[in-house]
């Protein structure tokens, strides 16, 4: 069993209004997992915990075994929404 992924007793709120709490769930090597809910249900907001976007009030995040910082290295991700530029003139072979 080789662990990509362990959150355990997450905890995060935004202005004192809980978003998460005491979340805690594992992801071995080779599994899927789907993560559904309403908007606005912190699902984003997970993503970017477990990326290391955003710092947890309380718990922990382990990512292939590391901070999230460092884990995310092995990981891809593509926001739905972005800062940049959707004008600027760059190919995507550029």
């Amino acid at each position: 069993m080789t662990l990509v992924l362990e959150v355990e007793n997450l905890n995060f709120s935004i202005a004192g209004t809980p978003i998460l709490d005491n979340v805690s769930f594992s992801l071995e090597a080779n599994d899927f997992m789907s993560i559904i809910g309403p908007n606005g249900g912190g699902k984003s907001t997970l993503l970017k915990l477990l990326l290391g976007l955003e710092s947890p009030d309380s718990g922990s995040i382990r990512l292939f075994g590391q901070p999230p910082m460092i884990g995310r290295k092995k990981v891809g991700y593509l926001p739905q929404k972005t800062d940049h530029d959707l004008g600027f003139p760059i190919t995507v072979k550029e």
